[in-house]
C-alpha cells in the first residue's frame, strides 16, 4: 500500500504535505534522515507499509510499520526505497543522495514553517514557480477564519491594495503592484489548480471565494511563471483545499462563531480514507445583520471531493463546489452623510443574489521518476442578481418599481499538462526541467437588465421577461491557449527559466438595448427605439517571460523576472446601461509587461528579509474619468501608465534566532511597499502625470506574533495612504461621492488561539479594535453607488472540535 501513495507526497506548509493510509500496526520504527551535506533533513515523508510520519527538524521520524520496506519522499525528491533490514543494519540512519539546490530549499522551507508564509518551491508537481511566488500557510495562520478577514490574511503579501466591501469575507477584492482590486478581476483567480471567476477572459471578475477553514494554502505566483496559468497582469492566486486526512477512515472537524452585529458561523467537515478511496465534504453556513442598516446577508457553502488511487502512479478525483447567498445592500454616502453616521444607509430595497456550482475532474499519472502528466476538466453554472434602485447616491429612492440586472455564467474547459525532468550536460551541472501544456475553454455569459417589482423584499422577478426594458446581451467566448516553461538548474547556484504563451481568443456580443426619448419638461417617454447590436471580435496574443536566480549564499538568493501581459475588453461591463457612466465604443484591449528584480533569504538564522524592485507598464489602461462637457463619468482607455515601485517583506522570530529548541517563538513582521503609478501617456493631456486611481503610494502592514504548542497571540496593524478614484486625481467629492479622495486609514487587529490537549480549539479576537472610521470605495454601480463604510470595531469567538484526526 506504501507503494500505492508514496509517489503522491505533497509540500504542507511549504515543504511537504502528506499523503497518509490508514492500515493495520504490528511495530514502530525510528531513524534519522541526513542529506549528503550531512545536515537533517527536516520534513521528509517516511512510510512503511501503510503507515506515514514525518521528519523533524533533526531529520529524526517514527513511523508505525506493517510492512518490510521503508519509503522516503517529496514532491521534489525522488523516492529512495530501503528495506527495513538494511535500515536497522546500517544504524536507523539513511543519508540522501539529494541535490544541493534541492537541500537549500528544503531547508529555507524549514526556518519558513515557524512564519506563515513563504515560498513555493520551484518545481512544485507539474508546476513551475520561479519569480515573487508566495505561498500563504493558512492552517497556521492567526485571525478571523470565519469571515476571512483580509488585512489578517494578506497581511505577509508586498504590494496589495485591498476593498473592504463588507465584513464577512464573502467576496475578495484584492490588487497588486497598482492594479484595481475589484472582485480579484487582474488576478488568475482558480481553487486547486482550476478557475472559478465567470468568465476567464470576457469577465474574469470572482462572486465566490473559499472558506479560509477549508484552505490549506494560498499560492499566488507572479513573473514569468505564471505565463502557464494565463495573461493576467496578477499572475495567479489559487487556493489550495485541505488534503482528505489521509490517517483515519474519518475525521470530523466543527468550527462555530459568533461575532459582533449578529454574527453566526458554522463549519462542518468530514474527511478519511479507505483503502485506496479518499473523501472530503464541508458546510459553511455565514450569517448576520451587518455593520450598517439594511446589510442582513445569509451565505451557504458546501464542497463535496472524492479521490481514487488507481495504482500506484494513478490517481483521480472529482470535486464539486456549491455556494449561494443572498445581501441587502446598504448602498453608498455621500461624504457628508459619512462623516455624519458610517452606520447609516439611504438605501432600503437593494438586493445581491448569488448562485456559483462549479464541478472538476482531476487525473494525475507518474509516467516515470522524471515524468509527471496532469489533466483537469472542470465547468460552471452561476448566476449573479442585483436589484434595486442605481440612481446617484444623492438622490433620494423615489419608490416605484426596481431595476433588476440578472448574469447567467455558463462555462467548461480542459487543461493538460507535462513535466519533465533531463539532463542537459552531467559534466557541467546542468538540469531542467520542462513544462508543455494546452488548454481549451469556452463559456457562454448572458446579461438581462429590466425592471422588476416595486416593494422592499428581494423579488428577483422581471416583469416583462420577453421584452425587458434596457438590454438583453449573450456574450459567447472560446478560447484555446498552448504554453511551454523551462528552468535550468546551472552548477547548483544558478536557475535560469522562459516561458510563451500563445493566446487564441474569440469574443463576441449579440443583442439589444433600448434608448427612450424624454420629454424634457414633464418626463413622459415620448418614443423608445430597439437597438440591435452584434459584434465579434477574434486574436492571436504571443506573450513570453525570462527570468533568472542566482544563489548569493547557502539560504539566500538574487532574482529576476520579466513577463509579457494581456487583458480582454470586458464585453459584460459594456453593454449594461448605468445612470451614472457611459462606456466608450471603441474602448480597447489592455496589454503590458512586468519586470521584477529582488532579493530574499535569510540574514541570519530567523531573519527573513525579501526586498524587490517592479516595473510595470499598462498601455491602454481601463478606467473611470470625468465626461468632456458632461456629469457622467466615462470608462474608456485612459492611456498608458507606469507602476513602478520597491516592496520590502522582513520577519524576525528573536526567540527562535538565540536559541532554536525554544518552545516559545515571537516573531515581529514588516510588509512595506511604496508604488509609484502614473499616466504617461493619453489622449486628454490633463490626466498625463496623474495618479493611477486606487493606488495607495504607500502600504504597510506590521505585527507581532507570540506562539506555543498550544496557543498563540497576534496584534497587527495596517495603514494605507490616500488614493484617487479616477484618473483626474479630484481631491473634492462629487456630488455623487463615486469621484474624490480616499483618505489614509489606519487599523488594528488582535487575534489569539488555545488548543486544549485533546478534541477542542478556542480562537478569539477583535477586529478594528482602535474602532478606525474609513473607506476603501466608491464604488459607482452595486453595491452603491458612492461611498462603502468598512466595518467597525467588531469581536468574534470561534470555538472548534475536531474528533478522528488519527495518529
Amino acid at each position: 500500500m506504501a507503494g500505492n501513495i508514496s509517489r503522491y507526497g505533497k509540500f504542507l506548509t511549504g515543504l511537504i504535505a502528506l499523503f497518509f493510509a490508514a492500515n493495520g500496526l504490528s511495530q514502530t520504527v525510528s531513524g534519522t534522515v541526513i542529506g549528503n551535506d550531512k545536515q537533517p533533513v527536516f520534513g521528509l515523508s517516511v512510510s512503511c507499509g501503510s503507515m506515514i510520519g514525518k521528519t523533524d527538524v533533526e531529520g529524526k521520524f517514527t513511523v508505525p510499520c506493517s510492512g518490510k520496506t521503508l519509503a522516503f519522499f517529496s514532491e521534489e525528491l525522488d523516492t529512495v526505497f530501503i528495506t527495513l533490514d538494511a535500515f536497522q543494519q546500517q544504524g536507523s540512519k539513511i543519508q540522501l543522495k539529494q541535490t544541493a539546490t534541492e537541500l537549500q530549499e528544503v531547508e529555507i522551507k524549514s526556518r519558513l514553517l515557524f512564519f506563515d508564509i513563504g515560498y513555493l518551491p520551484p518545481i512544485k508537481g507539474v508546476q513551475i514557480a520561479t519569480g515573487t511566488s508566495s505561498i500563504i500557510q493558512t492552517e497556521s495562520q492567526s485571525g478571523a477564519k470565519s469571515t476571512g478577514n483580509p488585512r489578517e490574511l494578506f497581511a505577509k503579501v508586498p504590494g496589495l491594495n485591498i476593498w473592504e466591501s463588507d465584513g464577512a469575507g464573502i467576496q475578495m477584492g484584492v490588487g497588486g503592484r497598482g492594479l484595481s482590486p475589484n472582485r480579484a478581476a487582474n488576478f488568475n483567480m482558480r481553487q486547486n489548480g482550476y478557475d472559478i471567476s465567470a468568465d476567464a477572459l470576457g469577465y474574469p471578475e470572482s462572486y465566490y471565494t473559499p472558506p479560509l477553514e477549508a484552505l490549506s494554502s494560498i499560492e499566488i505566483i507572479r513573473g514569468s511563471a505564471s505565463l502557464q496559468y494565463g495573461t493576467q497582469f496578477g499572475g495567479l492566486m489559487n487556493f489550495v483545499m485541505k488534503e482528505p486526512n489521509q490517517r483515519s477512515p474519518i475525521e470530523f472537524t466543527t468550527r462555530n462563531t459568533v461575532g459582533s452585529y449578529g454574527y453566526i458561523g458554522t463549519f462542518n467537515r468530514i474527511s478519511g480514507t479507505h483503502n485506496r478511496f479518499e473523501y472530503q465534504a464541508y458546510y459553511q453556513l455565514k450569517t448576520g445583520n451587518g455593520y450598517r442598516i439594511n446589510s442582513d446577508f445569509t451565505q451557504h457553502q458546501g464542497f463535496a471531493q472524492v479521490g481514487y488511487h488507481i495504482n500506484e502512479n494513478q490517481r483521480i478525483r472529482l470535486e464539486y463546489t456549491r455556494m449561494s447567498y443572498l445581501a441587502q445592500q446598504a448602498g453608498g454616502l455621500t461624504d457628508k452623510q459619512f462623516e455624519e453616521d458610517p452606520l447609516q444607509s439611504v438605501r432600503d430595497r437593494n438586493w445581491f443574489k448569488v448562485n456559483w456550482n462549479v464541478l472538476a475532474l482531476h487525473y494525475d499519472w507518474e509516467i516515470s521518476k522524471t515524468t509527471r502528466f496532469n489533466v483537469r476538466a472542470f465547468g460552471m453554472v452561476s448566476q449573479r442578481l442585483s436589484l434595486g434602485f442605481l440612481g446617484k447616491i444623492s438622490q433620494a429612492d423615489p419608490g416605484g418599481n426596481r431595476e433588476m440586472i440578472q448574469g447567467d455564467f455558463k462555462n467548461a474547459g480542459v487543461e493538460a499538462r507535462l513535466l519533465h525532468r533531463y539532463s542537459v550536460s552531467k559534466k557541467a551541472s546542468i538540469i531542467g526541467v520542462v513544462l508543455v501544456g494546452a488548454r481549451y475553454y469556452q463559456g457562454q455569459t448572458t446579461s438581462i437588465q429590466g425592471t422588476a417589482p416595486t416593494g422592499r423584499d428581494a423579488n428577483f422577478q422581471l416583469l416583462h421577461p420577453d421584452d425587458v426594458e434596457n438590454s438583453s446581451f449573450s456574450f459567447p467566448s472560446k478560447n484555446a491557449a498552448a504554453f511551454v516553461e523551462n528552468i535550468w538548474f546551472i552548477k547548483q547556484r544558478w536557475t535560469v527559466n522562459a516561458g510563451a504563451r500563445l493566446e487564441y481568443i474569440t469574443s463576441a456580443s449579440s443583442g439589444f438595448y433600448k434608448q427612450y426619448s424624454i420629454h424634457p419638461l414633464n418626463f413622459d417617454t415620448l418614443a423608445v427605439y430597439k437597438i440591435e447590436d452584434e459584434n465579434q471580435l477574434t486574436r492571436t496574443v504571443p506573450l513570453a517571460g525570462i527570468g533568472s536566480s542566482f544563489k548569493t549564499g547557502k539560504l539566500s538568493s538574487l532574482y529576476t523576472n520579466f513577463c509579457m501581459n494581456y487583458r480582454a475588453v470586458n464585453f459584460n461591463d459594456i453593454r449594461i446601461n448605468n445612470a451614472n457612466i457611459i462606456v466608450d465604443t471603441l474602448i480597447r484591449d489592455e496589454y503590458g509587461s512586468t519586470t521584477e528584480l529582488g532579493w530574499r533569504g535569510f540574514v541570519v538564522p530567523y531573519l527573513y528579509v525579501d526586498v524587490a524592485a517592479f516595473y510595470l507598464f499598462y498601455g491602454d489602461k481601463i478606467g473611470l474619468a470625468p465626461q468632456p462637457n458632461g456629469v457622467k463619468k466615462i470608462r474608456t482607455n485612459i492611456g498608458d501608465a507606469v507602476n513602478k515601485g520597491v516592496e520590502l517583506f522582513a520577519e524576525f522570530d528573536f526567540i527562535k534566532a538565540f536559541r532554536d529548541s525554544a518552545k516559545i517563538s515571537s516573531s515581529v513582521f514588516v510588509n512595506f511597499s511604496y508604488i509609484d503609478a502614473k499616466y504617461v501617456r493619453s489622449k486628454e493631456s490633463n490626466y498625463i502625470g496623474k495618479q493611477v486611481e486606487y493606488v495607495s503610494p504607500v502600504l504597510l502592514r506590521a505585527g507581532l506574533k507570540i506562539r506555543h504548542d498550544r496557543w498563540s497571540a497576534q496584534l497587527q496593524g495596517s495603514y494605507n495612504s490616500s488614493q484617487f478614484a479616477d484618473a483626474s486625481n479630484a481631491v473634492e467629492p462629487s456630488g455623487d461621492a463615486v469621484i474624490g479622495e480616499i483618505p489614509a486609514y489606519f487599523v488594528v487587529d488582535f487575534s489569539a488561539r488555545y488548543a486544549f490537549r485533546k478534541f477542542f480549539q478556542l480562537e478569539f479576537g477583535i477586529n478594528n479594535m482602535l474602532n478606525s472610521s474609513y473607506y476603501t470605495r466608491r464604488a459607482t454601480a452595486y453595491p452603491g453607488p458612492g461611498i462603502l463604510p468598512s466595518d467597525g470595531i467588531n469581536f468574534y469567538t470561534t470555538l472548534q472540535f475536531k474528533l478522528g484526526e488519527g495518529k
